[in-house]
């Protein structure tokens, strides 16, 4: 394919355009090239309703479960099992990109990472997207000037931070994380967020922990979204 490319550099360049091309066929994400956005994707067109639902009953069925972990009536979801293997670990984004494009476009203007899991997916969702990224993080891990809320949990106190100048007044910021349990965290995150000046635009989870409607302690429960939903009766010593 390069035999009529005598420059080296020419060369280069057109295997690095053919393998951003192949990206495009095999993925359909958003790639960089020397500095040139191109988008490659249309989600609606690649990965509609059929391929979500497909995708969501593959992971169920997939993720590692671990009974009586970490406390005796519990069934650990490990997303981890799912990130280890390359193809779960695409359909996770695929899944996680399919809902914020359906729900939220045009709605924010950063995505926000909870830590710890939600700093992996939010990290790599805001790459693809273009978008901005805020770590939202426990206290002590952030450099500068931060705003903290503390909030309560079953065993104790927690808290959150965000450095002041990522949240500016008026952003909108979509929030990412693992997991939905009693909602302690994300309410957190609501009032973090308005402490800067900020709105919160909706949250994103993969694991829903629906029978502790755990969204009834956010700001706006009704923008929270979420991909497999679990059956538990017994996770109230999570968030």
């Amino acid at each position: 394919d390069y035999f009529f490319f005598s420059s080296r550099r020419r060369h280069t360049r057109c295997r690095e355009v053919s393998w951003a091309r192949r990206c495009v066929q095999e993925t359909g994400y958003q790639r960089r090239v020397h500095g040139d956005y191109q988008l490659i994707h249309n989600m609606e067109a690649n990965f509609g309703e059929k391929e979500f639902v497909a995708a969501v009953k593959e992971m169920e069925e997939k993720v590692a479960k671990f009974p009586d972990f970490p406390k005796k009536g519990v069934l650990f979801y490990d997303l981890f099992s799912l990130l280890y293997d390359s193809h779960l670990r695409d359909l996770v984004i695929k899944t996680f990109m399919y809902v914020i494009q359906k729900n939220f476009t045009g709605k924010y203007d950063v995505i926000g990472g909870l830590e710890a899991r939600g700093l992996m997916l939010g990290f790599h969702l805001a790459e693809l997207l273009h978008m901005p990224f805020v770590p939202l993080r426990k206290p002590g891990k952030l450099p500068g000037e931060c705003v903290k809320t503390t909030f309560t949990k079953e065993y104790g106190s927690d808290a959150f931070e965000v450095q002041k100048h990522m949240i500016k007044p008026g952003t909108r910021v979509l929030i990412i994380d693992d997991l939905l349990a009693t909602g302690g965290s994300m309410a957190a995150c609501d009032a973090l967020i308005e402490m800067c000046g900020g709105t919160v635009a909706g949250y994103v989870v993969i694991f829903y922990l629906s029978t502790l409607h755990g969204e009834k302690k956010l700001k706006h429960p009704t923008e929270m979204k979420s991909i497999i939903d679990v059956k538990a009766v017994s996770y109230t010593h999570l968030r």
